[in-house]
Parts: C-alpha cells; structure tokens; sequence
C-alpha cells in the first residue's frame, strides 16, 4: 500500500510536491518596417517644427513691416523748387517733394494746391494729377496757376492738401492727410525765381 497515491480532498497531503503550470508569456515579435516606412515615421514632427518656424518667421517679418510703416514712417519732404510768372494771372510753381522713408512708398491722391490773400478775399484751387513715389524717391511736381488778380505784385499763401498712402512690402495701405503750408510767396510778373533748397514748407500728417 505504499505506492498507492493518496489524494487529499481540500487539502494536500503533507510531503507531496505540488507543482503549478503558468501559460507561457505571449511575445509579439512585429516584423521590422522597411526603410520607406521608417522614414515616413519621422516625417511628423519634422513637418509640426517646419511649420512652427514658418510661422515665426511670417509674424517676425509681419512685426517689422508694421514698424517701420506705421511706427518709423516720416511725412515727405516738400519744398517750393521754383516759380515762373509769365504775368501776375498767369505762373507756374514747381514742387520738390522726397519721400524719406527707406521701407514705404508713397502714393498721392486728390491732390490740390490753393493759393489765397491773407483775408482770403480770393482763392484760386489748383487740383494736380496723382503721384507715385518709391522709396527715398524724389519728384518735381508742376502746379499752373491762373486767374489771380491783376496787379504789379502780389503776396499770396500757399498750400497743399491730399491725401497719401504709406506702403511697404507685405502690409495692407495705410492711408492718411495731407497738409502743406508753405508760407507767404511774392509773385511779380516776367518773375523766374528758383527758391532754393532752404524754403520747406511745414508737412502734416494726419
């Protein structure tokens, strides 16, 4: 009887082994991408970082346009070059206008040019044809007056009104007023005066 197994129910019986089968643990061996396929793998982020640097660079180059349209943009330059009266109902003035900024262009529009007594008991409205300026570009602009009063000499003010737009590359129109006021001129006529670089006349935008 001793080689007879015994079982016990519930409970082993002491001195037997008892031994316990686990399932094998189940490895998944995934077959090696191709070359292709590794690198298409990779292509996301480097296509997430592209884009982000894109976009920087769009919002950097955005920034500077702004700043030196809007922020650095100066008025430009007008100046009377020159005035021809062939009689006092009959002359001619000649404008030097210079765009000083680097980064905008500017374009005239409605442009007109009044010349008036001190008590404004006449005015004479000149309108003038439209006008591109490039950047740090400088232009004649010729202005016909006629009908003034008759007379051996005359003193008149002189201004201009327009209105300009400022534009730089990458960046929308930024339109504004323009406001010239170049003082006194005395007129005489069989005058021909070139007025010099020195009488500027005061520029406003607004």
């Amino acid at each position: 009887m001793e080689n007879q197994t015994r079982v016990a129910i519930g409970i082993p019986a002491p001195n037997y082994l008892i031994t316990t089968h686990q399932p094998p643990l189940f490895i998944a061996n995934y077959p090696t991408p191709p070359p292709a396929q590794q690198q298409s793998l990779s292509c996301p982020p480097l296509f997430i970082i592209t884009s982000v640097l894109i976009i920087i660079l769009f919002i950097s180059l955005a920034f500077t346009g702004f700043y030196f349209t809007y922020q650095q943009s100066n008025p430009p330059i007008i100046r009377i070059e020159s005035i021809a009266a062939f009689n006092i109902t009959n002359w001619l003035i000649t404008l030097s206008l210079k765009n000083p900024n680097k980064y905008a262009s500017i374009h005239y529009e409605k442009i007109q040019v009044s010349v008036s007594e001190f008590d404004d008991k006449w005015r004479v409205i000149c309108p003038v044809d439209e006008l591109d300026q490039v950047e740090n570009g400088e232009n004649l602009m010729d202005v016909d007056v006629f009908g003034l009063v008759d007379s051996k000499m005359v003193e008149v003010v002189l201004k201009m009104d327009a209105v300009v737009c400022l534009q730089a590359k990458y960046m929308q129109k930024h339109w504004q007023m323009l406001e010239v006021d170049c003082g006194v001129v005395v007129v005489q006529p069989r005058m021909n005066t070139t007025a010099g670089r020195s009488n500027r006349c005061n520029v406003r935008l607004r």
